[in-house]
């Protein structure tokens, strides 16, 4: 297993690797995945006082375990996009054992085959000011996608949210843009792709990495 360590204002990208130890110290810190091709298993450990945001972006089929373990006082941020053309499969699972953290999920899928996504948080008893949002998004193309979002809460002074929507392209939305003279395969195209690149926009030299730029 190789161990990662972040101490403030650093950009790492994650290559091909299967076992993965994060240890997060500092602001400021971001993680970049683009198409690791391996199954994965990440543990990140975010440390008091300290701040990661991961940018995983997928065409890989694959399997992918992602573990966070928060002490207090720390922020996690996770934006996930994938386009499969077989089974994904991804295991996200966050623990908050102190006060005062958020962890944040933003997930966007594009759903060609079987996809299983399994989304926990588990925020421990007698934690206070702790914040869990979970929003998780999927644009059904002709696979099946299994959504479990889960929260284990065992205090009361917790705000712990989660949103779940796997949908179909709106016709309405084909038929605009097929009156402009564009084909409905590339319509399907336009609107996929913009599903699943716009969650990345706001990173721009991650962005230009996945679009090629």
């Amino acid at each position: 297993m190789k161990t990662i360590k972040f101490n403030g204002e650093d950009i790492i990208t994650l290559d091909d690797l299967e076992e993965v130890k994060v240890e997060v110290e500092g602001i400021n810190n971001k993680l970049f995945i683009v198409n690791n091709s391996k199954s994965m298993n990440i543990n990140i450990e975010i440390k008091p006082y300290s701040e990661l945001i991961v940018l995983d972006f997928n065409l890989n089929n694959k399997r992918q375990i992602m573990e966070i373990v928060h002490d207090h006082d720390s922020k996690f941020e996770y934006y996930n996009g994938f386009r499969t053309d077989g089974e994904y499969n991804l295991s996200y699972k966050a623990i908050i054992n102190g006060d005062n953290n958020e962890n944040n999920i933003h997930l966007r899928g594009v759903s060609l085959d079987n996809n299983y996504i399994s989304v926990d948080a588990v925020i421990k008893e007698h934690t206070k000011g702790n914040v869990i949002n979970e929003d998780l998004r999927i644009l059904n193309l002709g696979g099946h996608a299994y959504v479990s979002p889960m929260l284990h809460v065992s205090t009361l002074d917790v705000i712990a949210n989660h949103n779940t929507a796997v949908s179909n392209i709106r016709e309405d939305e084909l038929f605009y843009l097929m009156s402009k003279g564009v084909s409905r395969d590339k319509c399907v195209e336009l609107i996929s792709d913009g599903y699943l690149y716009g969650l990345f926009k706001k990173e721009e030299d991650f962005y230009k990495r996945i679009i090629g730029g």
